[in-house]
């Protein structure tokens, strides 16, 4: 059985609702064409009103309509490459809340204030004396009672939030290298020119270029993006989710 984050769900579902709104204007576009030529013909005497906006001319309608597909392949193509990128943040997101509970800021600062030079912690500081085991488990104690944080979890704090800071700030041409370099997710060569072409497409087009895109190249690319996101996916939910029965 495989297990999927709630993020890959939601890009699945993201991804479904926008070409199932693309079918719906793919039907609509022709018909309205048809209305239009059956409003010059007389053989009806006025198109459908549009939701939420007056009725524009057959004029203005047919205008409005010229090169309608390429427009939708934009459209779809720069949801597609949207919905990816909010998964990527997403599901790191997810992994990172499955997997580890780190202390708020007043904790964290409580918690060295308390801890700070006290009995406990020099009474365990040197070497370990057999003879003194009961003194060390009774201050162990004290320290953990006290909220005490150990360096190992203070070093994990610390990394964590250094890479949490990263995720937020990270830019959609690092994302590959950062995937492979953190979390040891192997992407290939090809996956990385893949993806580059398709970073450097959705930015050609938010700078106003006019690159020719079709349905059939959209379908590609989402087909690209959504396997990818199923490898992520994959190697995420396989190695980074706590095991509910191991035990250690």
């Amino acid at each position: 059985m495989i297990v999927r984050t709630n993020a890959f769900n939601t890009l699945q579902r993201q991804v479904q609702e926008t070409f199932d709104f693309a079918v719906v204007v793919c039907h609509s576009v022709p018909a309205l064409k048809l209305q239009m030529t059956l409003l010059d013909k007389g053989t009806i005497n006025q198109l459908p009103t549009p939701d939420y906006f007056t009725i524009n001319s057959t004029t203005e309608l047919r205008a409005q309509a010229k090169g309608y597909k390429e427009k939708l392949a934009t459209y779809l193509f720069l949801s597609s490459f949207s919905f990816f990128e909010n998964y990527f943040g997403s599901v790191l997101k997810e992994i990172f809340d499955l997997n580890t509970s780190i202390p708020d800021k007043a904790t964290l600062e409580n918690s060295l204030k308390n801890n700070t030079n006290t009995k406990p912690k020099r009474a365990l500081i040197g070497t370990y004396n057999k003879k003194h085991h009961q003194r060390y488990e009774k201050y162990s104690f004290e320290l953990k009672t006290n909220g005490y944080i150990t360096p190992d979890e203070l070093l994990k704090i610390v990394a964590f939030n250094n890479l949490y800071k990263t995720i937020q700030n990270l830019k959609a041409n690092e994302i590959p290298d950062f995937l492979i370099s953190h979390f040891k997710i192997e992407i290939t060569d090809l996956e990385k020119s893949q993806f580059s072409n398709y970073r450097q497409l959705r930015n050609d087009i938010a700078h106003g270029d006019h690159p020719k895109l079709d349905l059939r190249k959209v379908k590609e690319a989402n087909a690209f993006l959504r396997k990818l996101a199923a490898k992520i996916d994959d190697f995420l939910t396989e190695h980074y989710i706590k095991l509910n029965n191991y035990l250690e």
